[in-house]
């Protein structure tokens, strides 16, 4: 994360206001004050030297100018990518193209790092596609872009990510084998990081559910049961209610309506309600319904 301009301008004003001081005091035998001036509205960052001499003019250190700036960047993006990924949850895909529109224009004043700038731009081609302002394809395009940029510093963990949601676009538009293709090497990764464990349990999910559209109800099971079993080894239940509901879905397609999809589904739905997730509740609710209807 570098530090930026705008956050350290700020903190240097706000403890420059709270000393009482001008700007022709503070500046004063360090540099003029429209060097201060310029700092503090962020057009230009402070050399080595003349930050070491605000910094003990201001009562502080160095180091405390800088850690706090870079403390206060790290929690709005981190704060920014929990909202939206908490949007992504509900699919509230509308909230997510209007965050992202926001900054994507407000980056043009400040530049909170690449790897933020993809993840942003990652959600606002998701986010339009979603909401029918663009196609598919040039969804796909753009995501493309974004993985295969060799400017951009990321952490390749996004990339993966990334990777996944194109993916699923093509599942959604029927080219299978593409997005086939991609889940297995999504899969194939020899990465020894948790967070890639627990990522890998959302593309058993979409590959699951792609062989069900596809009516390969064996392979979606199958997938589905190596998720619920990595699923209860990492103790993480973020997808083992879909995982289930799957599995429920894809037995009663080959078994029929029996007591393990009966079992699987009021598993799903104990989940779901520990989560708060009440439209896969209503959707499991109505599914029980059907099925029942169906047997009787």
């Amino acid at each position: 994360m570098f530090i930026k301009n705008e956050e350290l301008g700020k903190e240097i004003k706000r403890l420059r206001v709270a000393n009482k001081m001008s700007q022709f005091e503070l500046a004063k035998g360090i540099c003029c004050q429209t060097t201060i001036s310029g700092i503090e509205k962020g057009r230009t960052l402070p050399s080595v030297d003349i930050l070491f001499y605000l910094s003990k003019r201001l009562n502080v250190t160095t180091d405390y100018l800088l850690t706090s700036t870079l403390h206060r960047t790290e929690h709005y993006v981190l704060s920014t990518e929990e909202l939206i990924n908490n949007y992504l949850k509900t699919a509230s895909y509308p909230e997510i193209l209007e965050i992202t529109t926001l900054e994507r224009e407000w980056r043009k004043k400040r530049n909170l790092g690449e790897e933020f700038n993809q993840f942003i731009d990652w959600h606002f081609y998701r986010s339009s596609y979603a909401t029918g302002n663009i196609g598919w394809q040039l969804c796909v395009d753009k995501l493309t872009l974004l993985i295969n940029d060799k400017s951009i510093l990321k952490q390749p963990f996004q990339d993966l990510k990334i990777k996944n949601a194109i993916a699923n676009i093509l599942s959604e538009n029927g080219l299978f084998n593409d997005a086939l293709n991609i889940y297995k090497e999504l899969l194939s990764h020899n990465l020894g990081m948790e967070s890639y464990q627990r990522f890998k349990l959302k593309i058993y999910f979409n590959l699951a559910k792609m062989h069900f559209f596809e009516m390969n109800y064996n392979e979606s099971l199958v997938v589905a049961k190596k998720g619920i079993v990595e699923s209860l080894r990492l103790e993480d239940i973020s997808v083992l209610g879909q995982l289930y509901t799957q599995s429920a879905q894809s037995i009663k397609q080959l078994e029929g309506y029996n007591g393990l999809v009966k079992d699987y589904l009021d598993k799903a739905k104990v989940i779901f309600i520990l989560l708060k997730r009440e439209a896969y509740v209503e959707f499991v609710d109505s599914l029980q319904k059907d099925l029942e209807k169906e047997r009787n």
